[in-house]
């Protein structure tokens, strides 16, 4: 464990501009990542799977392009960050709300040490012997965001603290991004309503990505023509055909493949793949497999 001042030219810069910057942090870890360009990407504790889903792809795309992930090691979507940064050879920064001799939730004592044995980093402004509680939540939450450039939001409740924290990454001046979310998900109208207050909307990782030409507008371009492309294509599908034609990929496919991914029966596949067929939209191969013939 290293004890960080504020004095020190270890200590975060990010952090030095904040208001009520931390005077003092411990870190365990990889002291660079604190130096590194971060995106916070938080969320709701009790998530959906389209939250999951969605953080895992947003994450992966991230830290392909050397962005470090910071989240607060909650249950939910900030684990899912975490983790998923993990996954992808990415690093990862964990601010808890509790000193490092008492891990908060403790169901992540596993998830702390794959943080720290994937060159991540856990960082906290509490001596290593203070337990968490709900202040010390909210002035975790200040760290999150302010180690990072921006603060992704992936669901959010009504009135809830992820809320909260988009609202103190404003005030630190970061930016803030939300995926949007159904109008039926009570997770999303936290998300929804910050979009119509101030925050970002965003769809795809290169959202935010182009926010910090991290990336050339370039291949923004050839990814919207290609997206319109399969469009064009798939109007001139069926739509009760949709769900085998779209279970193919590019390349040949097996047929219980395409059974998986379309959730049909065999049956049903078959007799959707002939129709396919003599639409001249698929060509059966070898070994009793499907591709897609180009227009």
């Amino acid at each position: 464990m290293r004890e960080i001042e504020l004095k020190d030219k270890e200590y975060p810069d990010n952090l030095k501009i904040i208001p009520n910057s931390p005077k003092k942090l411990y870190v365990e870890g990889n002291l660079e990542n604190l130096k590194s360009m971060c995106i916070a990407v938080i969320g709701s504790r009790v998530c959906t799977k389209y939250g999951e889903e969605w953080c895992e792809k947003f994450v992966k795309k991230l830290v392909k392009h050397n962005i470090t992930i910071v989240s607060g090691m909650a249950v939910g979507i900030d684990t899912i960050a975490h983790k998923s940064a993990i996954k992808h050879g990415g690093r990862t920064i964990a601010v808890l709300p509790s000193g490092l001799d008492n891990i908060f939730p403790r169901e992540n004592k596993n998830l702390y040490k794959k943080i720290l044995n994937s060159n991540g980093t856990i960082i906290t402004e509490y001596s290593p012997n203070t337990f968490a509680d709900s202040k010390k939540f909210l002035e975790r939450n200040r760290i999150v965001s302010g180690l990072s450039k921006g603060v992704l939001v992936v669901e959010a409740a009504y009135r809830s603290g992820t809320s909260v924290t988009a609202r103190i990454a404003i005030l630190q001046n970061r930016d803030v991004f939300c995926i949007p979310g159904s109008l039926n998900n009570p997770k999303s109208i936290g998300t929804n309503n910050l979009i119509k207050e101030f925050a970002k909307l965003v769809t795809e990782p290169e959202d935010i990505l182009l926010k910090y030409d991290l990336i050339n507008k370039e291949i923004i371009k050839e990814k919207v023509l290609k997206d319109k492309e399969k469009t064009e294509c798939l109007i001139n599908i069926p739509k009760e055909l949709f769900d085998v034609y779209n279970a193919i990929e590019n390349k040949p496919t097996e047929v219980y493949d395409i059974v998986r991914k379309s959730k049909l029966s065999l049956k049903e596949v078959m007799s959707k793949l002939t129709l396919l067929e003599l639409d001249g939209k698929i060509k059966k191969i070898s070994g009793n497999r499907y591709i897609k013939k180009k227009e």
